[in-house]
C-alpha cells in the first residue's frame, strides 16, 4: 500500500472513530429510551467500522 492509501484509511477509520466516541459521550443511563437510541446508533457505527477493518487489504492477501 502506498502512504497516500495508508493516510486515506487512517483518516477514514479516525472520522468512524470518532463518530463512535460522539456517541459514547452522549450515553447516560438515566433517560433509558435515549439510551437504547444511542446504544442502536452505536451498534451501526461498529458495524461500520468493523466492515471498514475486514475490508483493508492484508500482508497476507497479497
Amino acid at each position: 500500500m502506498t502512504h497516500f492509501n495508508n493516510a486515506r484509511i487512517n483518516e477514514m477509520l479516525g472520522l468512524q472513530l470518532g463518530i463512535i466516541k460522539n456517541i459514547a459521550l452522549k450515553l447516560d443511563g438515566n433517560d433509558i429510551e435515549q439510551l437504547e437510541s444511542n446504544l442502536a446508533e452505536m451498534e451501526v457505527a461498529m458495524k461500520d467500522i468493523k466492515s471498514m477493518v475486514e475490508g483493508l487489504p492484508h500482508p497476507h492477501q497479497a
